[in-house]
């Protein structure tokens, strides 16, 4: 009888929770005028795996923001239900769904300042930087890309050299990522060792909503501690609850060691 009281105690309180916590809101800050969606195949050389990942940059009058194509769906399906009405749980349904990256980031285009959104085990950062000035070298190669007449140009930003095609035919001063500063914007991009590359898919001139999701659970940070404790993580991610209340125990209540295990991780940013 005991044991069944607990359970409907343990139901209760978690009906009422399920009831009380809704998913974060959206602030609509601008409304794109285009969009452009990348394909960002990825290089891991010490696990010898690749990845493919799809990313989308909306450009507005106000905002650039650069995101996860799977986030984008999420908050595309968020918008068309009622929010009132739709519980945490539910959201966390729709969130596994599409299961989105953590990090995206926003450029405010008149002051040129980037916030990045990031995510290191359970925690949420945010770093402000100015936009970084890369010193690119024109040429006079050319190809097409997603349809677009594109020219060659080769810089270098933070530990990696880098070819990008972008298309004057779209005079906008933007790119994948934080990648800037050509008289068009970047539709391809290759570093020199092809650990990374994007490469625009779609491009189209629809109006989306440019949201960012509304958390005071963020901490401040700066771009190099954020990039040290992702590394960090990555390299060995028991390490972030070893000696803590999420570390497993044996049955005599002793800590359980766990092994040290890589993850899939290879930055944009070297340096």
């Amino acid at each position: 009888m005991i044991r069944f009281l607990n359970i409907v105690i343990c139901l209760f309180f978690v009906v009422m929770l399920n009831a009380q916590l809704r998913f974060p809101k959206s602030e609509r800050i601008d409304i794109s005028k285009m969009n452009i969606i990348y394909s960002h195949s990825i290089v891991d050389p010490v696990l010898s795996t690749e990845r493919e990942e799809y990313e989308i940059m909306q450009i507005g009058d106000k905002y650039i923001k650069y995101d996860d194509y799977n986030r984008f769906r999420v908050d595309s399906v968020m918008l068309s239900v009622d929010s009132t009405s739709i519980t945490f749980m539910e959201h966390g349904e729709i969130y596994n769904r599409f299961l989105p990256k953590s990090e995206f980031l926003i450029r405010d285009v008149k002051s040129n300042d980037i916030n990045f959104y990031g995510k290191v085990f359970i925690d949420y950062y945010i770093y402000t930087e100015n936009l970084p000035k890369i010193d690119w070298t024109l040429t006079s190669e050319s190809d097409t890309v997603c349809g677009f007449l594109c020219h060659k140009a080769m810089g270098r930003f933070r530990g990696r050299d880098w070819t990008a095609w972008y298309s004057e035919d779209i005079p906008i001063n933007a790119g994948p990522w934080k990648f800037n500063g050509l008289p068009g914007v970047i539709l391809r991009l290759v570093d020199s060792t092809e650990e990374h590359e994007f490469e625009a898919i779609t491009i189209n001139g629809l109006k989306f909503p440019i949201l960012l999701t509304q958390s005071n659970n963020r901490f401040e940070t700066n771009r190099e501690e954020y990039n040290k404790s992702l590394t960090e993580y990555k390299m060995n991610p028991s390490g972030s609850i070893q000696g803590t209340e999420l570390a497993p125990r044996n049955a005599d209540g002793t800590e359980k060691q766990l092994p040290k295990r890589r993850l899939f991780h290879n930055p944009l940013e070297k340096e």
